[in-house]
């Protein structure tokens, strides 16, 4: 005999949406720099220990959504790690040192890691959640599957990281063991469009438009820690 609708809930069996007021958040939550996409996310910002998926051309200003939170953590004396980054080499040196020194990021805790496949991208995104030394760990993974994000969110909620992952490939519907996916696209220099694909504990949320901070006008790439993998 099926049991009871109240009983079902009660036992955990039924996944309930709840209202953004509701989402108590677990862990330390940091601030987007933007009111807009506060509200959007559960917790009123960025959760610590939860993998972020960031799907977005190339290029378009992608990076510019973390910008405020990176200039924050870089004031904690652990590493802020980019692995893979698609610009992080040879004349289109990403990140470019004056314009994160223009966000408020010290440069000083950047770390870059150049891979030479997925397998070692993949590797040094876990090792540096795993470490403890990275208060956050930025990712932009060609290849990508659900037990590759599993890992990833454990060690990043075992040592209260922040991951945000910008996946060089196609947005997958079917889901994603990540807490938050979104998608931007630039409408011009100083906009973007935002989209909340999954939010952990809510629905899927409408898109909206962020106002950019002009940090962009920095031209002059300065050194920053940067590693080669074996």
């Amino acid at each position: 005999m099926p049991l009871p609708l109240d009983q079902v809930i009660a036992s955990g069996q039924v996944w309930q949406g709840r209202t953004n007021a509701d989402c108590q958040p677990e862990h330390s939550v940091l601030d987007t720099g933007f009111r807009r996409l506060n509200e959007a996310l559960p917790g009123h910002g960025w959760q610590s220990g939860q993998v972020c998926e960031i799907y977005a051309h190339s290029g378009h200003g992608e990076v510019s959504l973390v910008l405020p939170a990176l200039a924050r953590l870089s004031q904690q004396p652990r590493w802020i790690l980019w692995v893979g980054s698609p610009h992080s080499e040879g004349a289109k040196l990403l990140p470019q040192a004056a314009a994160l020194q223009q966000a408020g990021v010290d440069i000083r805790r950047v770390l870059l890691v150049h891979p030479k496949d997925e397998q070692q991208a993949m590797w040094s995104l876990e090792e540096g959640l795993k470490s403890g030394h990275c208060s956050a760990v930025l990712g932009w993974p060609g290849q990508l599957n659900k037990p590759h994000i599993r890992r990833l969110q454990l060690a990043c909620s075992r040592h209260q990281s922040y991951c945000w992952l910008w996946p060089r490939i196609p947005f997958d519907p079917s889901g994603s063991p990540a807490a938050v996916r979104l998608g931007i696209e630039r409408r011009s220099p100083t906009e973007l469009s935002v989209e909340c694909y999954k939010r952990r504990g809510l629905w899927p949320g409408q898109p909206f438009t962020l106002t950019l901070p002009d940090t962009a006008s920095g031209k002059t790439a300065l050194p920053v820690h940067s590693l080669q993998t074996q």
